[in-house]
């Protein structure tokens, strides 16, 4: 369900389908169950077994079970409203609060201004093989996904990794490893950043993971599951809008500006504290196709916030998180993207990529 609180630290909304009552319609229905529930029980009260003792002792037996279902129609509508309205004042008090910029063209005049004094240019990027594995073990659980990505990111500076487990592919873009305004070899830069939010397909990364795709064997009606960390949320969402069977899984990534064109299933983690998913100045969508998880992480330093080291943690206790009535989209998207890559070995593929 939507806005809800769940188990340790961790809240989600998205991802059911839309309510399109309002408030006071629901309110309306939930009056009309409870009028209903007292109506049927005033039918088995003792009193009224003198007026056809018969019926009211067959009725005695039967409505029960139906008052029960009522019940529990009623708890439904109620949580299902609070859940929606949870998560539609969250969203609301977020765009309330927050000035009303438009990032993309902020990233792209800072691109512009940037390319007259020599710094954050974007160049031609090219991608490499560099290794190749067989035999590797599908990932089953959001934390494993979250391990070989955050191992992808500390091998070598940009370097992605993609695995094939039958038809289906699993790509990691690690997040931004260089930090300087001027362009050097690794497209996980500065300029990658500014250029990712900017435009989709304008970022150098971006550019060379497609490159690296393509090398793979992967096409546009390819089944795919992306999964990024910061910068490599924004490529993966990028990526994946041009993707008809993609899946898309993010940790602490700011993806306000592709909400209206991100049509995967798309799951993302974020933490409260951590301040790059806020720099687009959007919360995530309200949709039926995306999941955001939110989560408080015991640490004052906003460096750990980011970090993947935090979002592994964060990754674990999702995978912990039982079923509840209310939280069966949380836990649906967290299964289906846990066993996207299914049960049997795949190959695993290593590419550089680097600026020219």
């Amino acid at each position: 369900m939507l806005g809800l609180e769940h188990p340790e630290s961790l809240a989600s909304y998205g991802g059911d389908a839309l309510i399109v009552a309002s408030r006071a319609e629901i309110d309306r229905v939930v009056g009309e169950l409870d009028a209903t529930d007292r109506w049927l029980c005033e039918q088995i009260e003792l009193q009224n077994f003198l007026d056809d003792p018969e019926r009211r002792l067959r009725l005695s037996l039967e409505l029960p079970p139906i008052i029960d279902r009522l019940r529990l129609v009623r708890q439904a509508c109620i949580a299902a409203a609070d859940s929606y309205f949870v998560g539609e004042l969250h969203i609301s008090a977020e765009l309330r609060e927050q000035p009303a910029l438009d990032i993309q063209k902020i990233a792209t005049g800072f691109a512009g201004l940037g390319s007259i004094v020599g710094a954050l240019t974007e160049t031609k990027v090219t991608a490499q093989l560099q290794a190749e594995i067989i035999g590797i073990a599908p990932p089953n659980s959001i934390h494993e996904l979250g391990l070989r990505l955050a191992e992808t990111g500390q091998v070598a500076d940009g370097w992605i990794r993609i695995e094939k487990f039958g038809s289906r592919f699993v790509v990691y873009i690690p997040g931004t490893q260089d930090w300087s305004p001027f362009t050097g070899k690794n497209p996980f830069d500065l300029t990658s950043d500014f250029s990712a939010i900017s435009k989709t397909g304008f970022a150098g990364s971006e550019r060379g993971v497609a490159l690296a795709m393509k090398q793979a064997g992967i096409s546009a009606t390819s089944d795919v599951l992306f999964v990024g960390h910061s910068q490599g949320g924004i490529v993966a969402a990028n990526l994946a809008t041009g993707y008809a069977n993609s899946r898309v899984l993010t940790f602490g990534a700011p993806l306000g500006q592709v909400a209206n064109r991100l049509k995967a299933e798309t799951l993302s983690l974020e933490h409260e504290a951590d301040l790059v998913p806020e720099i687009d100045l959007r919360p995530n969508p309200l949709t039926t196709n995306w999941v955001t998880v939110t989560d408080r992480l015991d640490s004052a330093n906003p460096i750990a916030q980011h970090e993947m080291r935090g979002y592994l943690q964060t990754s674990a206790e999702l995978d912990r998180a039982a079923e509840t009535p209310n939280n069966h989209s949380m836990v649906k998207f967290k299964n289906e993207i846990s066993g996207f890559a299914g049960d049997g070995p795949g190959a695993g593929q290593w590419f550089k990529l680097t600026r020219d």
